[in-house]
């Protein structure tokens, strides 16, 4: 099992997190320094992590390509 690394989904997954973790991180920090008030920026840090991460964790599922076969009976039906 130690041989064996996490797969790639998981990775984009943990990608995700910790990138829209760090960008809220970052975005509470700047407002608390330029407003002042900690718990407003902290709250608006908090929901721009939340919005990004799940903006990133959806960008990286796949999309599902119709089949051909299923293609070809829509242009049947059509006619």
């Amino acid at each position: 099992m130690s041989g064996q690394g996490p797969s790639r989904h998981e990775m984009r997954a943990r990608m995700g997190f910790a990138g829209s973790i760090v960008i809220g991180l970052g975005v509470a920090a700047a407002m608390s320094a330029a407003t002042g008030d900690m718990a407003i920026s902290v709250a608006v840090g908090v929901g721009v992590a939340i919005v990004l991460m799940v903006v990133f964790t959806g960008a990286f599922r796949r999309r599902r390509r119709p089949h051909d076969d299923q293609d070809a009976g829509d242009s049947d039906s059509e006619a």
